[in-house]
C-alpha cells in the first residue's frame, strides 16, 4: 500500500518536469528531420529554365547574292590580223570615247594602196586616150569618114576601162578600210580592265586586245526565288556591298526561271559614282513570313532522341513534395524532368522555332541537358521568356 502510494505520489510530482525535460529532445529531432530533408533536396542538380512563350508565326530573313556588273563591258580586238605596232593604253587606264588604244603595222597596206593608186592612174590614162579617139571618130562618122564598127569597139573599151576604175576605188576603200581599222578606238568612256597583247606581237582577227568597262553608274544581277518577285515591285532597295549599304531601283525582272539555281534575274541600278567594283559580290535581304504557331527556344535546349527525332527537356513540380506543406517554405521545390519531342521547323545560328506537345508558359531546361536524364529530379533556377530575347538573336540569312 505504502510503495503505491509513495509511486503514485511521484509520478504525480516529477510528470510535469519531466515532460519540459523532453522538449528540447523533441525540437532537436524534429530540427534534424527537417535539416536532413534539406540536404537531401540541396543534393539535386540546379537546371538553368526559361518560360516558352507561344508565336503564331516566324519570319525568316534571307540574303540572295549576286554581282556588280558595269553598265557595258566589251572585250575589244582588231578586225583583222596583223603585227601590233604601237600600244597606247595600260591595265586601269582610264579612257574616252574614240581614244586610240593600239595600232598594227600597216607598212603591208600602204605598199598595196600605193598599187592601187598606180593602177589607178593607168585606168585613168587609157580612159583619157579612149574618150578622146571616140570623139575624133564621131567626127569623122558625121563626114562619112569611119565605119560604125569602129565606134562601137572603142564604146566597147571605154565600158570596160571604166569598169576597171570602178573595181581599182573600190579596191581603194577596202585598202584604206583595213588602214582604218588597224587602228583600235574606245567605243565609250571606261577604263581598261585587262590587256592581252604585247608590242611586236602578231595577233589573229578577232583576238581579245583589251577588256574595257564601262564608268559611271554601276549594276547588280541577283537571282531570287520566283515566290520573293511580289515584294520587289516598285520599290527602292538596299543592297549590301562590301559591308556597306547602297541604295538600289529595280531596273527590270527576268521572265525564265534559271535551271540551275531555279531563280528570276533581277537587275539593279545603282547610284552614280558609287565606289564599287566589277564583279563585288552584293547582298539583298528580303523576308518571309510563316504563319505556323510554335515556340522560340536556344539550339542549347534541343537534343536528340531516337529515329532523328529531337526533344527538349520540359518541367513538371515533383507531386511526391506537393503535399509537405509543412517544410516546403524551408526547402527548395523540386521538379522532374520529362522528355518532350518537337519538330524544328527552322533554325538560326542560335535558336530554332519548334512545334510539339507544348503548352504557353511551360517551363523547360534551356541549356546544360547533357547533364540530365528524363525522369530526374532537379531544383530550378528560372530565366526570362526565351521569346522576350530580341529579334536579331533570331533571324537566319540564306544566301543562293
Amino acid at each position: 500500500m505504502f510503495r503505491k502510494s509513495y509511486l503514485s505520489l511521484l509520478n504525480t510530482k516529477t510528470a510535469p518536469w519531466i515532460s519540459i525535460l523532453l522538449i528540447p529532445f523533441t525540437l532537436q529531432a524534429c530540427s534534424e528531420f527537417v535539416a536532413d530533408e534539406t540536404q537531401v533536396v540541396s543534393q539535386y542538380l540546379q537546371a538553368s529554365s526559361e518560360y516558352l512563350t507561344q508565336q503564331d508565326s516566324y519570319q525568316v530573313d534571307n540574303k540572295f547574292v549576286g554581282k556588280v556588273i558595269a553598265k557595258q563591258d566589251a572585250n575589244l580586238g582588231f578586225e583583222f590580223a596583223g603585227i601590233i605596232k604601237t600600244l597606247h593604253a595600260i591595265e586601269g587606264q582610264q579612257v574616252v570615247k574614240g581614244q586610240l588604244l593600239a595600232e598594227l603595222n600597216t607598212q603591208l597596206l600602204l605598199i598595196e594602196r600605193n598599187q592601187l593608186e598606180a593602177q589607178l592612174q593607168q585606168a585613168e590614162a587609157e580612159f583619157d586616150l579612149i574618150e578622146a579617139n571616140l570623139s575624133r571618130l564621131n567626127s569623122l562618122s558625121k563626114r562619112g569618114f569611119t565605119s560604125e564598127q569602129n565606134i562601137d569597139e572603142l564604146s566597147s573599151q571605154k565600158r570596160v576601162i571604166t569598169a576597171n576604175i570602178r573595181s581599182i576605188l573600190s579596191a581603194l576603200e577596202a585598202s584604206q578600210y583595213r588602214i582604218d581599222k588597224s587602228k583600235l578606238l574606245a567605243p565609250f568612256d571606261g577604263i581598261v580592265s585587262r590587256r592581252q597583247i604585247a608590242q611586236g606581237e602578231v595577233i589573229a582577227a578577232g583576238s581579245t586586245a583589251f577588256r574595257l568597262l564601262q564608268t559611271g553608274a554601276s549594276e547588280v544581277i541577283i537571282g531570287v526565288p520566283a515566290s520573293f518577285i511580289t515584294q520587289l515591285q516598285g520599290k527602292d532597295h538596299q543592297l549590301e556591298i562590301a559591308g556597306i549599304n547602297y541604295a538600289a531601283s529595280l531596273l527590270s525582272v527576268g521572265n525564265e526561271v534559271d535551271t540551275v539555281t531555279r531563280t528570276i534575274s533581277l537587275r539593279f541600278a545603282l547610284a552614280d559614282n558609287s565606289p564599287v567594283y566589277n564583279g563585288q559580290l552584293a547582298y539583298l535581304a528580303l523576308s518571309q513570313v510563316y504563319q505556323q504557331p510554335g515556340y522560340w527556344v536556344p539550339l542549347s535546349a534541343i537534343t536528340d532522341g531516337v529515329r532523328g527525332m529531337w526533344n527538349i527537356y520540359t518541367l513538371e513540380q515533383d507531386v511526391r513534395l506537393q503535399d509537405r506543406d509543412d517544410h516546403s517554405a524551408a526547402t527548395p521545390t523540386l521538379f522532374q524532368l520529362k522528355s518532350t519531342t518537337v519538330t524544328v521547323l527552322h533554325v538560326t545560328e542560335t535558336a530554332a522555332y519548334v512545334q510539339g506537345d507544348l503548352k504557353d508558359n511551360q517551363a523547360y531546361v534551356n541549356v546544360g541537358i547533357h547533364r540530365f536524364v528524363p525522369g530526374q529530379r532537379v531544383t530550378v533556377r528560372h530565366q526570362q521568356a526565351f521569346a522576350q530575347q530580341t529579334l536579331a538573336e533570331k533571324t537566319s540569312e540564306h544566301k543562293i
